[in-house]
Formats: structure tokens, C-alpha cells, sequence
């Protein structure tokens, strides 16, 4: 869940700016409003979801209404070279009975690209956030209490392509910060990252590039206590595609190795896929899927866990039934092997939903999700169902 305080510099932004109403070719698609070379789009969703099982729990489960309320805004350049994007939301949940759940998550971000030369172009990305933790998350509390940390990263790559090579460094920086939730302290999962990777390929047609990669990161926690400091490492070949817009994406599978101070290395699959097929000029299908190591602060039966080696796949399908009806559905497996225990979780979800744009400044939206678990841990099984009914105003 992420989310912002925008409404005020919706309504700012407003005054400041006059919008101009230019001719689109999709009447359901907004104008936005025009700030010299830049188009701002600012938009407000309000959202009432049924939640069956508020605490993602296997016993006792709590069911609740929430109301959710999230301004949002965004800035594109228009020039003709370079691009600059900035955005900001907010999200603020309101429980009916569990309102020790509230919570008020906002962020923003920036996004840049300088167009160096016709084969070379640098990328960049800064963005902060203050977030809720997924009841979901094996590393939730547990507890009433949500909880809640910030979030902050910067990422920088650089591409450049000569004859039919290509090659693109990257690095990137991240801070998270946990907040105490109630009387759980969540100190010791504070924590910086650092990390960066070389991509170097071949383009072998117009529409297919393959590459190779190598990628390391290295951990430090503010105070380890039991939670320990790492070095990561993978290596993998992948291909980027581009098939007449038909098949657009990339997809890459390798190995991983974990290298940990206080506990066992360990190593396991790397991979990541987004991949986007086009069948038709109505329908688009959408693959992701990744694998790698992640932090965990999971115990089981006594042992702590060194690292998570998680693995998932999803799909979601697109259709637009007409101009102004639009259908979705989509369905995901994970699966958590917590390193140095006896436990893995598997998730399963499924869900679709419906989007009714009445205009281009107004749509309603409905949507339904099921999500259940196994684990070796039998507390930490649930069932949960998910029913959610919206509407956006956008300029």
C-alpha cells in the first residue's frame, strides 16, 4: 500500500495553471492541464473494501469495512529530447472497528533520462515513501497495530549501443526505516542497501536483444543484534524483446549467492520476467515473475532464518470490452523457503474487476481478490477475501 497529501497542491496547481482544452483522439482519456512544457495530471480515488480476514490470520479472523481516500499527481516534460517526470500520493485507510489499522502512507518520486547522444542516454530515479507492511508479510507483527516504515532510494543506469552491442552499468542506494507498531519495537530491521550491476549484449534482429548480466548488493542493519549483515551476488543471461509491439519486455534466469556473517551461505535461482503480449488491439496479457533472495526476520521452531529465497509468477489480462467498459483478471503463485528453517509458505491469489468510465474525468470501479496460504507453520495459514467498489475523478 503506498500512497500522499495532494489535495491541496491539486487544487494549487489548479489555480496556478489554466488547463487547455486541446482535441484527443480517446474521449475517455484526461486532458491533464498544461504548466508551460509540462502536463500535469492529478486525480482522487475514493475506495470502499470489505475485508473477511483483516489480520491475514488462520484462527480468530477479524472482518471489517475500510475506506480509503488516495489524492495523487503527476508531471510529464513534453520536450522533444530528455524527459523529466514528477509524482506524489497519498493514501489514508480508515478501519470501521479495527481502527488501530488507520493508516496514512504518502510518497514521491522523480524521474529523469538525458538523452547523451542518439546511442547513449542516462536514467535516473529518486523516490520517498512512508508505507504500511502487507498484513500478508511473514514479517508482519501480528498484531492490531499496522506497521509502518519509510523508504527511500536512488537508482542510476546508463545505456549506450555501439554498432550491435549495447552496454548499461547501474548502481542504486536504499534506506529503510521501520516505525515502532504499538508496543512491538521494529529498531532492528532498520537497514541500508547498496548494490549495482553491468548488462552487456548483442542485438541479433531488430526485435530481439540477449545480454548477459551480473548484479552484487551489500546489507547493513543500524544494529544487527540477531540479524546479520550480507553480501549478494547473481549472474544471469536474459533477452529483451520487442516484436512489433505484439511481445514487449524482457526475461532473464541465472543463479544467486547469499554470503552472511552470522549464518550459512546460501545460493538459489535468479530470475526476473515482464513480459507483455498483445493478441489483439483489445486485449493485453501481462507476465511477471521473479526469484532471488529477500530480508526476513522469520523464526521458526527456533531458528532464525538467514534469508528468504522467494519465487513467484503472475498473470493479469486486460480487456476492453468497450471504449468506456473495461475488464481485468489475474492470478499469482509465491513461494517462501525460509533459509535455515523448516518453513515455506505457499500463496496462491486470484481476482478480476471491472472499470466503468463514465467520462474522461470520471470512472467507477469494482474489483474482488481471494488469497490463501500453506505453510509449515499452521498458525500462519489463512483464506482471505477481498471485495472493493471505487471512483476517480481526474483532470
Amino acid at each position: 500500500m503506498t500512497k500522499t497529501k495532494l489535495i491541496g497542491g491539486v487544487v494549487a496547481a489548479a489555480a496556478l495553471f489554466a488547463p487547455i482544452v486541446a482535441a484527443a483522439q480517446d474521449p475517455f482519456e484526461p486532458l491533464g492541464i498544461r504548466a508551460r512544457a509540462f502536463l500535469i495530471y492529478p486525480s482522487l480515488t475514493a475506495t470502499g473494501t470489505y475485508d473477511d480476514n483483516v489480520f491475514a490470520t488462520k484462527n480468530d479472523t477479524e472482518d471489517d469495512f475500510v475506506f480509503t481516500l488516495r489524492p495523487e499527481v503527476r508531471a510529464e516534460s513534453q520536450w522533444s529530447r530528455h524527459s523529466l517526470a514528477a509524482s506524489a500520493f497519498g493514501e489514508f485507510g480508515f478501519y470501521a472497528e479495527e481502527d488501530d489499522s488507520n493508516y496514512e502512507d504518502f510518497g514521491g518520486a522523480l524521474d529523469g533520462r538525458v538523452d547523451v547522444t542518439r546511442d547513449s542516454a542516462t536514467f535516473g530515479r529518486l523516490s520517498v515513501q512512508r508505507r504500511s507492511e502487507d498484513r500478508e508479510s511473514a514479517d508482519d507483527t501480528g498484531n492490531q497495530d499496522v506497521t509502518q516504515f519509510w523508504d527511500t532510494e536512488a537508482r542510476l543506469r546508463h545505456r549506450h549501443s555501439f554498432a550491435r552491442f549495447f552496454v548499461q552499468p547501474s548502481a542504486y542506494a536504499r534506506r529503510l526505516g521501520f516505525e515502532n507498531a504499538g508496543d512491538v519495537t521494529n529498531a532492528d530491521r532498520d537497514r541500508n542497501i547498496y548494490g549495482g550491476g553491468f548488462r552487456a549484449g548483442v542485438t541479433v534482429s531488430p526485435a530481439i536483444n540477449v545480454f548477459g548480466e551480473v548484479n552484487a548488493d551489500v546489507i547493513r542493519y543500524d544494529d544487527a543484534g540477531e540479524i546479520n549483515d550480507s553480501n549478494g551476488y547473481d549472474a544471469r543471461a536474459g533477452v529483451e524483446v520487442d516484436i512489433s509491439r505484439l511481445v514487449i519486455g524482457e526475461a532473464s534466469l541465472g543463479y544467486a549467492y547469499r554470503q552472511n556473517d552470522n549464518f550459512e551461505n546460501e545460493g538459489g535461482l535468479a530470475g526476473d520476467i515482464g513480459i507483455t503480449w498483445n493478441p489483439t488491439q483489445l486485449t493485453s496479457v501481462d507476465f511477471v515473475g521473479r526469484a532471488g533472495f529477500d530480508e526476513t526476520t522469520v523464526t521458526f521452531e527456533g531458528d532464525r532464518s538467514s534469508g528468504n529465497l522467494a519465487t513467484g509468477i503472475g498473470v493479469t489480462v486486460n480487456h476492453e470490452l468497450r471504449r468506456n467498459i473495461r475488464l481485468n483478471a489475474n492470478a499469482g503463485y509465491d513461494r517462501d523457503d525460509f533459509q535455515g528453517t523448516n518453513r515455506v509458505d505457499d500463496t496462491f491469489r486470484v481476482g478480476g474487476g471491472v472499470t466503468y468510465l463514465l467520462n474522461r474525468n470520471l470512472s467507477l470501479d469494482a474489483s474482488y481478490r481471494f488469497d490463501t496460504r500453506s505453510s509449515d507453520a499452521e498458525a500462519e495459514e489463512f483464506d482471505r477475501n477481498i471485495f472493493r467498489i471505487g471512483v476517480t475523478a481526474r483532470l
